[in-house]
């Protein structure tokens, strides 16, 4: 059973058409704050994230560099050892310090190929895209 009215014919939890434009008003208001809220935890995310991919990649920069320097190096101590046992001086040093440049170059092309396939996957391939603005 529904309640009585009350003195003013008004029905128990029934808005007037002022509370009601109050209350949409408060709705829409606090509507609009949610989206500027949300909008800056996205912006504030999406920064975040491009830190991390940023900071990723400067390591993975820094990893090939040492990785390439590394396998020189070692390329070039082998063939070093090995002249100064067999006394051929120069020809192991310049061949292993050759074969140690390629090894380094093909680690640093496998580290930049899954850093790739890393990066797309994390940002759904959109590396290096132009961004359309109003100029476009």
């Amino acid at each position: 059973m529904s309640d009585p009215p009350d003195k003013r014919g008004r029905i128990p939890g029934e808005m007037t058409p002022e509370e009601r434009a109050r209350f949409e008003g408060r709705v829409s208001d606090l509507g609009g704050r949610l989206d500027r809220v949300r909008a800056r935890q996205t912006a504030e995310e999406d920064a975040d994230r491009d830190a991390v991919l940023r900071g990723r990649g400067m390591a993975y920069g820094m990893r090939m560099a040492a990785e390439l320097v590394a396998a020189v190096i070692v390329g070039g101590i082998i063939g070093w050892a090995l002249d100064w046992v067999f006394g051929s001086k120069p020809w192991f040093f310049l061949l292993f310090f050759i074969l140690g440049f390629a090894a380094g170059a093909l680690n640093v092309m496998r580290a930049y190929e899954k850093m790739q396939r890393e990066f797309t996957a994390r940002t759904g391939g959109r590396i290096g895209q132009d961004i359309k603005d109003d100029d476009d």
